[in-house]
C-alpha cells in the first residue's frame, strides 16, 4: 500500500509539472540559450544587417562586372572582325558559338558564362540588402531586454566573450551599439500615444501594478502584453473622439458673437488636428479632410442657431 501511495504521489507530482516551463534554462549558458530565450520572445530576435559588409559585397561584385563589360565589349568588337570560323557572326546569331568545334578557344563565350553567373550573384545581392533595408530597427524596450538578460545570472553574467558580444551594447552604455541593428519581428507600430504608454507603462508595473498581471510560463516572471496597452488606449482615444465634438457644440451654444464662434472653431480643429497626430495613424490627408469636415458641421450648427433667433 506504501508503495503504491509513494507511486500515486510520484505520478501527481509529473502531471503538475509543466514540460516546456522556462525550458530556455535548460540549455547551455551562450547562444544555445540565448537563441531558445528568443524563441520564447522573439520580439527579442535583434540582430546585425552589417551595412558596411554588404555595402563592400555590392562594390566588389560591381567591381567585377565592370572588368566583366570592359572586356567583353573589347572581344565583341574583336570577333566582329575575325574572319576565323564564324566569329564575325557572333553578334548576329548565337547559334555560331555552339556550332564552332568543341576544341576552338571561344573567350566571348567564356566571358558571356562569367556576366550570367556575375549577374545573377550582384542581383541577388541587391535584392537582398534592399530586402534587409526594409527591416525595422528594434524597439528599444525590447533591446533593453537583450542587454539585461545577458548581464542576468541566467547568462553568467557576462558569458558571451566572442567578438560578438558587444553587439546588442550593455547595461551601462544601452546607447552604445552597431547603427545596423534589426528586428526580425518587431513590435507593431501604433500611434505616438500607445508607444508612449507602452513605454511609460513599465514604472507602474515596477510599483506594484504588475502584481495584478499574469505570469508567463516561458519567460517565467510577470509581463504585460501590447495587447493589453492597445485596448487601454483604444477606448481612450473612442470616449476623446466621441466627447469632442459634443464639447464643441456645447461651447458655440453659449456664446452668441459670430467672431468668437469662428475663434473657437478654430480652436477646436486645432485640437483635432492635435488629437488626430497624437492619438491615431492618420496620414496628412486624412487630417485635412476630418478637419473640413468638423468645420463644416459647425459652420451649420452657427447658422441653424441664426436662422432659430431670427
Amino acid at each position: 500500500m506504501l508503495e503504491k501511495a509513494l507511486l500515486a504521489l510520484k505520478i501527481a507530482k509529473n502531471n503538475n509539472r509543466i514540460p516546456f516551463s522556462e525550458s530556455w534554462k535548460n540549455h547551455p549558458i551562450g547562444y544555445p540559450r540565448l537563441a531558445e530565450r528568443i524563441g520564447v520572445k522573439p520580439e527579442t530576435g535583434i540582430y546585425r544587417r552589417f551595412d558596411a559588409l554588404n555595402a563592400r559585397h555590392l562594390l566588389y561584385l560591381q567591381a567585377e562586372l565592370c572588368d566583366i563589360e570592359s572586356a567583353l565589349r573589347a572581344r565583341e568588337n574583336a570577333d566582329h572582325g575575325d574572319k576565323r570560323g564564324k566569329r564575325s557572326q557572333y553578334a548576329t546569331d548565337y547559334r555560331c558559338f555552339l556550332e564552332e568545334p568543341s576544341d576552338m578557344d571561344m573567350p566571348q563565350l567564356r566571358l558571356i558564362n562569367r556576366m550570367h553567373a556575375k549577374l545573377h550573384q550582384y542581383n541577388e545581392a541587391l535584392l537582398e540588402v534592399s530586402l534587409l533595408h526594409q527591416l525595422e530597427a528594434p524597439d528599444q524596450f525590447d533591446l533593453n531586454d537583450v542587454q539585461f538578460f545577458l548581464s542576468s545570472d541566467d547568462m553568467g553574467p557576462n558569458e558571451m566573450k566572442g567578438r560578438d558580444s558587444t553587439s546588442w551594447g550593455d547595461c551601462d552604455t544601452p546607447t552604445d551599439h552597431p547603427p545596423d541593428l534589426i528586428a526580425v519581428h518587431p513590435r507593431k507600430k501604433e500611434d505616438l500615444f500607445s508607444h508612449i504608454v507602452a513605454e511609460k507603462g513599465v514604472h507602474l508595473f515596477k510599483c506594484g501594478l504588475g502584481r495584478i498581471t499574469k505570469g508567463n510560463k516561458h519567460v517565467g516572471h510577470r509581463i504585460y502584453y501590447d495587447s493589453t496597452v492597445l485596448k487601454m488606449t483604444f477606448l481612450l482615444t473612442s470616449a476623446m473622439a466621441a466627447l469632442i465634438p459634443i464639447a464643441s457644440i456645447l461651447v458655440l451654444v453659449r456664446v452668441k458673437t459670430l467672431n468668437t464662434q469662428l475663434w473657437i472653431i478654430a480652436a477646436f480643429n486645432i485640437l483635432i488636428s492635435v488629437c488626430l497626430t497624437f492619438f491615431t495613424e492618420a496620414k496628412r490627408t486624412d487630417v485635412f479632410a476630418v478637419n473640413a469636415a468638423f468645420a463644416a458641421v459647425q459652420v451649420v450648427f452657427i447658422q441653424g442657431q441664426g436662422q432659430g433667433q431670427n
